[in-house]
């Protein structure tokens, strides 16, 4: 994927389909924690490149960080984006500002494992099996038009399904 965002849509599925034993927190966090990577190979060689994290190996320390102390600094966020809501916003908005250990590992795995997933099938750099192998390369099985697309489905599918789950609440 281009850019992060793309990665948030089954993120959003995810979530709306095991609410209490998935954070969308802390996916996006890992999904952020991931993309470093080529940004930093961006800003130092003029081109992203996908090396380490973006490995099933190099994934496992991004998804432990994202436990901790990730977890942590979203529980901060959410705080913090409850603590701008008015009360009419807040009814619709607020979220619990509560991670917790499940939620959070399912949210961290789930997001480094299907960064590198997604990443494998877009670009020609991605060794997602290295050290041990160079093999699994896989860009060009789906076009960037289909993953694309793939991802805005499931991210919208998520969003009606948890704006749906919210309406039943209320």
């Amino acid at each position: 994927m281009p850019i992060t965002p793309f990665h948030l849509g089954p993120g959003a599925l995810f979530k709306a389909l095991a609410p209490r034993y998935f954070s969308f927190t802390v996916f996006a966090f890992s999904q952020f924690l991931i993309d470093l990577e080529p940004g930093f190979f961006w800003i130092a060689r003029g081109e992203p490149v996908h090396p380490y994290l973006h490995t099933y190996l190099g994934a496992l320390p991004v998804a432990v960080l994202s436990v901790w102390p990730g977890r942590r600094i979203c529980e901060w966020v959410l705080r913090w984006w409850n603590s701008r809501l008015d009360e009419a916003q807040a009814r619709w908005l607020a979220v619990l500002p509560r991670i917790g250990l499940r939620e959070a590992i399912a949210g961290a795995f789930l997001g480094a494992y299907s960064h590198v997933a997604l990443d494998s099938l877009m670009h020609s750099d991605m060794r997602p099996l290295a050290p041990f192998s160079l093999a699994g390369r896989m860009d060009g099985i789906v076009s960037i038009e289909s993953l694309h697309l793939f991802s805005v489905v499931t991210g919208a599918l998520g969003v009606a399904i948890l704006v749906l789950l919210a309406l039943r609440r209320r």
